[in-house]
């Protein structure tokens, strides 16, 4: 009997796993850009871009049933630090009013892991808004245990991909946040300081390829936004550690 025979697609995939789903630099870029590359119609005479109305009687085209697009989304990203240790790049884009730090008191965490800060002491609330359109993740940026370094040259190249994607023209006016999670075991305070130092390494390693770092904020998560709790499978803690990058909404 002659051996089953799969298809090639099949035996491609079984063998490269997700490669295939790679998404091209020109997909990312779209990502990243978010609402911000949505097209705006022409102000003042209610005409349609790329629509010539000569010749055309129009009084039977009623242009009311046209809504305007949408305003682009926002999403408001926060965190506690502890009043005595402030990022040196989260004060220095509040002094150049790209985020808000209030002094207030920290609130109990809604997720699987804890903030920093334990609740009703005293904290530093940051905040800033986002496009969520614009989120990209990433769970395969691997660092060294308990380390900013990456694991693998697989986890730099993750990177290098990203620093082609921001370096687009299109993008060059863009700011972005590159967050930082981290599952949820261990010590919040400690989960946190490695996360933003690991945010850090990657706006570095950006800078070194290329892209201008006055565009990039470092924003270590911790474990504040875990889905999942310290005692779960390893594959579902895997999931929280992971990169978030979003377009800031200034």
């Amino acid at each position: 009997m002659k051996p089953l025979l799969l298809p090639t697609l099949l035996v491609a995939a079984l063998t490269f796993g997700p490669a295939f789903a790679q998404e091209t630099t020109e997909e990312l870029v779209k990502r990243l850009r978010g609402s911000a590359g949505s097209t705006e119609p022409e102000s003042g005479d209610g005409k349609m871009k790329g629509i010539s109305t000569r010749g055309l009687n129009t009084r039977s085209l009623s242009t009311r049933s046209i809504s305007a697009p949408a305003a682009p989304q926002k999403q408001t990203r926060s965190l506690y630090f502890s009043t005595r240790g402030i990022p040196k790049a989260v004060q220095h884009a509040a002094e150049e009013d790209t985020v808000s730090l209030k002094t207030t008191k920290a609130k109990k965490s809604s997720g699987a892991g804890d903030h920093a800060v334990a609740a009703g002491e005293d904290a530093v609330e940051l905040k800033y808004d986002v496009d969520p359109k614009s989120k990209v993740a990433r769970d395969n940026i691997l660092f060294r245990k308990g380390s900013a370094d990456f694991a693998n040259e697989a986890s730099f190249q993750v990177v290098a991909e990203l620093a082609t994607a921001l370096k687009d023209p299109s993008l060059a006016k863009l700011m972005y946040v590159i967050e930082g999670h981290a599952s949820s075991e261990g010590s919040a305070s400690a989960n946190q300081a490695l996360s933003q130092r690991r945010a850090e390494r990657i706006v570095s390693v950006l800078g070194s390829l290329g892209v201008s770092q006055d565009r990039l904020l470092p924003v270590g998560f911790g474990e504040t936004q875990a889905r999942f709790p310290a005692h779960s499978e390893e594959f579902l803690l895997k999931q929280d550690r992971r990169v978030l990058i979003f377009r800031l909404d200034k």
